[in-house]
């Protein structure tokens, strides 16, 4: 599979369980623990994408 397939499904991925986690009451234990597990992807992604941009701009 080519990255940029693989990068599409993969959001198509997150969308979907990003719209099913916004249907859960404000209050789920399920939708904290979905708000926390988005944290964490986002902050290892940022580290990903710095550590991508330290190696190609050597």
């Amino acid at each position: 599979m080519k990255m940029t397939g693989w990068a599409i499904t993969m959001g198509i991925g997150a969308a979907a369980g990003a719209v099913a986690i916004m249907m859960l009451p404000r209050q789920s234990t399920a939708r904290k623990l979905a708000s926390k597990a988005a944290n964490t992807v986002e902050d290892a992604a940022c580290k990903v994408g710095s550590k991508l941009d330290q190696a190609l701009d050597m």
